[in-house]
């Protein structure tokens, strides 16, 4: 019986200190909720709603698009920054801004792209951009590529969308090998 007390006595220490650091960090739960609930008033609503309508949104999608953000300043900063970088309408905008999880990195990317590269169809670097899980990754891939091999805006933005993670030899081959 030696044996099993000691080894209860061994796993009870690395248990203190895992229990210290949760109460610890318990306290400050209540903290993060209401700066989560403090990211989202009234003035972020009306901000969203005014810039909407000053860069040409319709007043029914402006309403609907500030409604159902999580943070509405930031779909009409990216709206506003998609319009002032590339020539696209402002619905268009106002579609790939209000549907992505990072309107803020979509703004930058149509504008890295813009500023870095000459650009023939800015709706097809706004989709491009949209379309990407991490826009601001996206945009240093296709001006790295078009810098440095040489490849047409259009060029880039096909090979950098296309790349990804490739798998390789993960199925187990059962056939022998001569």
């Amino acid at each position: 019986m030696i044996h099993f007390s000691r080894t209860v006595q061994f796993f009870q220490w690395p248990v203190i200190p895992f229990l210290a650091g949760a109460l610890l960090s318990a306290g400050t739960v209540p903290f993060m909720a209401t700066a989560a609930q403090a990211q989202a008033t009234d003035e972020n609503y009306a901000a969203c709603a005014d810039e909407l309508l000053g860069a040409g949104v319709d007043a029914d999608a402006a309403a609907i698009a500030c409604a159902m953000a999580y943070r509405p300043t930031e779909v009409s900063g990216c709206v506003s920054g998609v319009l002032d970088a590339a020539d696209v309408t402002p619905t268009a905008a106002l579609s790939a801004c209000s549907r992505d999880r990072r309107p803020d990195e979509v703004a930058s990317c149509v504008t890295t792209i813009h500023d870095d590269l000459g650009v023939s169809s800015s709706q097809s670097v706004l989709d491009h951009c949209h379309r990407t899980i991490l826009p601001e990754r996206y945009a240093a891939c296709v001006t790295g590529i078009a810098a440095e091999v040489g490849y047409a805006t259009e060029d880039s933005l096909a090979t950098c969308i296309a790349a990804g993670y490739r798998p390789e030899n993960v199925a187990p081959t059962y056939i022998p090998m001569n």
